[in-house]
């Protein structure tokens, strides 16, 4: 990702020209603020460009009114344009603002604008808290891997900024490395909440592509299943492993093993340094049972008090202990080579990592391998695909079922009546997870409803006729 220093304005999109409607707020020149420097929405002086995602830009900028520095992420008009998107990203928006906790990046402002090249499209923002500091991503990249003590500090500070989010009702869905920003102070602010939920009804990957990563996929997403506050402790399970090890839990030759690596593989033993006490926190952190997991991000922070304060934790049984106590020469962790299809997993906006002044872009799309070396261990079936509902509620039942079907999936639609979403529209599917080529998915399409019956007018006696004299 571009850092500081990178130039304001490196890309010209049609929202940085000048004029247009000024409704919502406009994005034109400023005609106070100093040369080159671009004003959204008459407040938000944009001084340089923090990176550039697949979603918008991101701007290191500064707040006229308040005269302080913000980060300002401008959403690119493909998803703006969406109304069953743009409904979900406002929404979105009012949940994070009232996520309030010292370990929570603040969500300062959400605006709409105009577009000024007259296409009449609305482009939406965000004005995030400026963290001065750096993604852990970045960090990990140039220490490899952190000390015990410095692992439990941070994951600490991350699970007191869930819990906080759980409490509240709200699921992050998409906790990994670029979304907990490590300020220079030490302060850790996690960021993001929502956003992966929020995009789920936008096409944002090509069949045999995959936008983001999935080495932080709880095995119940992975597998199509709903995602819950257990979800977001896997997440945060697999960062506390990669603090530990310099390594992610599982990997794989495509995003397609990955996420099947999720639902059945065991990560490699941590290193013999680590205390027995964290080892554990890591184990009940990634059991692929939910239920066996902490429940929350306040059980999590609970169990990180633990072991500071230098208590044991209750371990697992041995049959679902995730971690071995100890490394084995030669141990190798079960590897799954499936051809596949393709992986459709639903992406971030990117506004997490980029709203720090460094660090890294996630995002790109991967091309997803379609061979496998052979193995002697349990393979999924020759042409398994991975479904993840979604990546397709809420999107035309037309472009899901092509797209499931150039995948070797049978299709067939049931219809419900609903009023609150578009007719025409996915809003159920199954069976989801891995499934086989041949395999019959059942699209549950939105109809609208009958008009209600127009009652008749009352009938209406005839005046009486008076006789003539």
């Amino acid at each position: 990702m571009p850092g500081p220093g990178c130039p304001a304005g490196s890309r010209v999109a049609p929202w940085e020209a000048a004029g247009g409607l000024r409704k919502a707020g406009t994005f034109r020149r400023s005609e106070v603020a100093e040369p080159g420097v671009r004003t959204l929405g008459d407040r938000y002086e944009l001084h340089s460009l923090i990176a550039t995602g697949g979603m918008g830009q991101v701007w290191r900028a500064r707040d006229v009114l308040l005269d302080r520095l913000v980060a300002v992420k401008v959403l690119r008009s493909e998803y703006t344009g969406d109304p069953t998107f743009l409904a979900r990203f406002r929404a979105e928006a009012q949940h994070t603002a009232r996520l309030v906790h010292p370990n929570i990046a603040a969500l300062h402002d959400y605006g709409e604008v105009i577009a000024a090249d007259g296409s009449g499209e609305t482009l939406a923002y965000l004005v995030m808290e400026l963290v001065e500091g750096e993604p852990l991503s970045t960090l990990l990249a140039r220490q490899g891997r952190l000390d015990p003590h410095r692992t439990l500090d941070v994951v600490r500070q991350t699970a007191a900024a869930l819990a906080v989010a759980h409490a509240a009702g709200v699921v992050h869905r998409d906790v990994k490395p670029g979304n907990v920003l490590v300020g220079w102070d030490g302060v850790v602010k996690i960021t993001d909440f929502g956003i992966a939920w929020s995009a789920s009804s936008v096409p944002l990957t090509r069949t045999g592509q995959v936008v983001g990563t999935a080495h932080y996929l709880s095995p119940e997403q992975a597998a199509g299943r709903k995602a819950g506050p257990a979800s977001d402790v896997y997440a945060l399970g697999a960062i506390t492993y990669e603090c530990l090890t310099g390594r992610r839990p599982v990997d794989g030759e495509s995003p397609v093993q990955i996420a099947l690596a999720q639902i059945r593989d065991e990560p490699e033993p941590l290193p013999d340094d680590v205390p027995e006490p964290l080892r554990t926190l890591v184990a009940r952190a990634l059991v692929k049972d939910p239920a066996l997991r902490f429940p929350d991000g306040a059980a999590f922070r609970a169990a990180v008090d633990h072991v500071r304060a230098g208590r044991r934790l209750t371990p697992l049984p041995p049959s679902t202990a995730a971690l071995p106590a100890t490394s084995a020469a030669g141990t190798r962790r079960r590897r799954l080579l499936v051809p596949a299809a393709a992986l459709l997993l639903g992406a971030g906006l990117g506004v997490a990592a980029l709203q720090v002044t460094g660090g890294e872009v996630a995002g790109t799309p991967v091309a997803v391998a379609d061979t496998a070396a052979p193995s002697s261990e349990p393979v999924q079936p020759v042409g398994a695909v991975l479904v993840v509902a979604a990546e397709h509620l809420g999107r035309p039942a037309d472009q899901v079922e092509a797209e499931l079907a150039a995948l070797g999936l049978r299709v067939q639609r049931a219809t419900v009546e609903r009023s609150d979403v578009l007719a025409g529209q996915v809003v159920e599917l199954g069976p989801v997870g891995a499934l086989a080529r041949g395999d019959l998915v059942t699209l549950t399409v939105a109809v609208a409803p009958p008009p209600a019956p127009v009652a008749p007018a009352p009938e209406v006696a005839p005046a009486p006729v008076e006789p003539q004299p």
